[in-house]
């Protein structure tokens, strides 16, 4: 059984393409975490860290969702040149939702990406939810 792990180890192709799409992620993360915080911040509920965590959180999961379905990328990905593509056809909006449902919480993104990794998978670009989705993140 070869996993992603075992593609990963050795292509440096592939490990350039988790490195986008890392730094993609964590600009996407700053385009929604902070200026939500601060707007939150300055009415006064910046006091309230676990509503803030989810009123982002659900927004960054939206964010992702919208923008991956309907010009196939975030800001973060168009910058680190990535495109999020349904394996067959034009993505449709249940399989953007299904792809992105693990970005509501951090720690289910990295269990995403380790499950996706570990699997035996003909495709080591895909986190578990790319492939229940049947999508995965190409260079563009």
């Amino acid at each position: 059984m070869v996993t992603g792990f075992d593609y990963l180890s050795r292509d440096k192709a592939l490990q350039e393409h988790w490195l986008r799409r890392v730094v993609a992620i964590l600009i996407d993360w700053v385009i929604i975490y902070i200026p939500v915080s601060i707007f939150l911040g300055i009415i006064g509920y910046g006091w309230l860290g676990f509503v803030v965590i989810s009123i982002e959180s659900v927004l960054f999961f939206f964010y992702c969702s919208f923008f991956d379905y309907y010009i196939g990328g975030t800001l973060g990905k168009m910058l680190m040149h990535l495109k999020a593509v349904a394996i067959t056809g034009k993505m449709n909006m249940a399989q953007s939702l299904m792809r992105n449902i693990s970005k509501i919480f951090v720690p289910l993104l990295l269990i995403d990406w380790i499950i996706g990794m570990a699997i035996d998978t003909n495709d080591p670009r895909q986190k578990w939810t790319d492939q229940l989705a049947r999508t995965s993140v190409i260079l563009h």
